[in-house]
């Protein structure tokens, strides 16, 4: 909506660097006020009309509305939390705060589905006749709450949108169960008057059940950062074509990627040539975290893993290699081939990225196999394989 972008543009200092936890907060601070200011109003309407009128309904859907403004205050509280430094106790910041304020609205989107659910629940088995008298002006007054609880959820949504937040989509979510709700009350008032006593219900069933199906999605991907999870796509992509931007840089693998927030903690291997001075190496490493930590904000460790290609066997050895995996459905990749001379003996050494399906007992045997048909091939060597761990991924 036009008034969002105005808003935004008006109110939030920097509203397009997303990504800074500052700027998040004021999006944050700007949609809880916004609740909590338009749930006290909407609240006072519904509470005037609903004595004036005498009609439980609606005064129990005004504290319904009021129980948001609770919502709203979490919301506030969880990104004032999330923009604060880091500390001597919170040396990475405290960006996941915004995961928790998440997970407590969406556990409050679900009690407010289960509450919806059984007021549904109740007028399918319990049909009564509202009281009130169904009057253009109850009905309008009614509507109009409906279209600015509509217009609050959109705005939720939009900002959601634009910095990308659970938070404040399971925010969304909250407003849109008040209109679901509301809507049932003067649904139900109109259906009453015309004897149809079970239609309201029904689809408050449906509803309700939709509401607390979103609080219970939002929340699984509150808690998947929490516990931490797979880096997505975009990230890593982001970080091999960094690296590879680097003169020296031959490949990268064993990606790890924490997340707090907005910071990001990167460490992962690349791949040089082992006949470049350590000196230049380091320097090379070093380079690629400073672009790596520009590109993505955060810190980034970089580990150089040299390989052996101006070995006189490097191309026979990867060849050999590459074509015994390649039958092998659970093996997806191998790399950081490095080839030592001793002696009379070659040392062959080099890692395997192995489906996340297989368990340690298949990982062993396709160790042991591996290594079985390459000192066959190659007899005077020998040969140590190292399987990447499921937390580091290689693009």
């Amino acid at each position: 909506m036009i008034y969002t972008q105005w808003l935004v543009r008006k109110l939030i200092p920097g509203y397009r660097d997303v990504d800074n936890i500052k700027v998040r907060a004021r999006y944050g601070s700007l949609e809880a006020w916004t609740s909590i200011l338009g749930n006290l109003i909407l609240f006072a309407i519904k509470l005037a009309l609903g004595l004036s009128v005498q009609s439980v309904a609606i005064v129990a859907d005004a504290i319904h509305t009021l129980s948001d403004t609770g919502t709203s205050i979490v919301i506030l509280i969880g990104f004032k939390i999330a923009k604060r430094p880091s500390d001597r106790e919170h040396p990475f910041g405290h960006g996941r705060m915004e995961y928790i304020a998440t997970l407590i609205v969406s556990v409050l989107l679900i009690v407010a589905g289960f509450e919806l659910f059984k007021t549904a629940l109740g007028k399918i088995l319990n049909p009564s006749i509202e009281n009130t008298k169904v009057t253009w002006t109850v009905g309008l007054i009614l509507l109009g709450t409906i279209i600015i609880k509509e217009l609050m959820a959109r705005f939720a949504r939009e900002l959601a949108t634009m910095i990308k937040s659970k938070t404040l989509e399971a925010d969304f979510w909250h407003h849109r169960s008040d209109v679901f709700s509301t809507t049932l009350v003067l649904v139900a008032m109109v259906l009453s008057y015309f004897g149809y006593l079970y239609v309201d219900g029904v689809a408050g069933l449906g509803v309700a059940l939709i509401v607390m199906y979103s609080g219970y999605a939002i929340a699984r991907e509150a808690i998947s950062p929490l516990l931490g999870e797979k880096p997505d796509a975009k990230i890593l992509d982001e970080i091999k074509s960094t690296a590879m931007q680097v003169p020296g840089v031959l490949g990268i693998h064993d990606v790890i990627v924490h997340r707090y927030g907005q910071v990001n903690l990167v460490s992962l291997h690349i791949e040089v040539s082992d006949a470049e001075p350590i000196i230049k190496l380091h320097d090379t490493s070093e380079l690629v975290e400073e672009k790596i930590e520009k590109k993505l904000g955060g810190s980034a460790v970089v580990h150089i893993d040299p390989l052996s290609k101006n070995h006189p066997r490097y191309q026979e050895i990867h060849d050999l290699i590459e074509q015994l995996i390649e039958p092998n459905e659970q093996i997806l990749s191998f790399h950081d081939l490095r080839i030592i001379d001793e002696g009379q003996k070659i040392n062959v050494s080099f890692d395997i990225t192995v489906n996340q399906t297989a368990g340690d007992q298949q990982i062993a045997a396709i160790k042991q196999q591996l290594c079985s048909k390459i000192t066959k091939k190659i007899p005077p060597a020998t040969v140590s394989i190292k399987p990447e761990p499921p937390y580091a991924y290689t693009r």
